[in-house]
């Protein structure tokens, strides 16, 4: 199973900051190899009116993660 590097994530983002600004890296390391070893990264809206399930669909959520590197 991966373990990840550090836990929680937790970011602030300022108003100004320009797009395509680095906010938080994250990172994840898995003890098997070859295919079982591919790790994917993805972010999910939680939506608090849904009792933290995720949000299906594009809600227009604002940030991108590199679903290969984190």
């Amino acid at each position: 199973a991966p373990i990840f590097v550090s836990t929680p994530f937790q970011a602030t983002v300022l108003e100004n900051v320009p797009l395509g600004y680095s906010v938080l890296h994250i990172q994840a390391v898995d003890a098997d190899s070859g295919e079982n070893a591919r790790l994917e990264y993805k972010l999910i809206e939680m939506a608090p009116s849904t009792g933290g399930a995720p949000v299906a669909g594009d809600s227009g959520f604002p940030f991108q993660i590199n679903n290969s590197t984190g």
